[in-house]
């Protein structure tokens, strides 16, 4: 990643993590492959990275538009939520 458009892929997972961290989500930034870790406090977990011009988690259907990071946060965290409820280690889709 290079340039103006990297700068701006990673303030916007930046700010995704900020938004995630807020609604409890434990949030590691990663710099090999820009994207970030996302963990639930019970262990639930998902990869988020940008394709596009959108977030995206566990699998290609699982995603949202960068220009509403607020909705994205709330959608990754219910997805982690329900892999909470499901009693999965991992998130299940």
């Amino acid at each position: 990643m290079n340039g103006v458009k990297g700068d701006h892929e990673l303030w916007l997972l930046g700010e995704l993590c900020k938004a995630l961290a807020q609604r409890g989500i434990v949030v590691q930034l990663r710099d090999a492959i820009p994207g970030l870790t996302v963990t639930t406090p019970r262990g639930v977990s998902a990869y988020v990275v940008m394709n596009g011009p959108r977030f995206t988690w566990w699998r290609v259907d699982n995603s949202h538009p960068v220009s509403d990071i607020d909705g994205a946060a709330r959608r990754i965290a219910m997805f982690l939520r329900q892999g909470e409820q499901s009693g999965a280690g991992g998130a299940r889709p």
